[in-house]
């Protein structure tokens, strides 16, 4: 698990989940909460182990829980001074909105759609 959460990461406002679920974005991140506005928290230090088991047991369920979804942006593997543009790895499902809406993960990270 990474340290706690710096000041450029998102702060989650969860209200039920107590951070141990995959819409938690620290936790999804892999980080701690920190300075955020979450109620009855348990994605913290002091529960490390709690943490670690809950990561476990989803990534048994789904092994590419936490992997990132937006890759690219390293250098091309033919040995270029060029990026390689950032893109979504497995694609969203939006159908209607043509991905024009801020619940699109596409949306969000400013990547094409596929």
């Amino acid at each position: 698990m990474s340290q706690p959460t710096t000041p450029s990461c998102k702060k989650c406002n969860c209200k039920k989940s107590k951070c141990l679920k995959l819409y938690c974005e620290c936790f999804a991140a892999g980080l701690y909460c920190s300075g955020c506005q979450c109620h009855n928290c348990l994605n913290t230090l002091d529960n490390a182990h709690l943490v670690k088991q809950m990561r476990q047991q989803i990534e048994s369920r789904n092994p590419a829980a936490f992997t990132p979804k937006i890759v690219g942006n390293s250098p091309m593997a033919d040995g270029l001074d060029g990026e390689t543009p950032a893109r979504h790895k497995k694609g969203c499902h939006c159908k209607r909105s043509f991905c024009l809406k801020k619940y699109c993960e596409c949306f969000q990270a400013g990547v094409p759609c596929t």
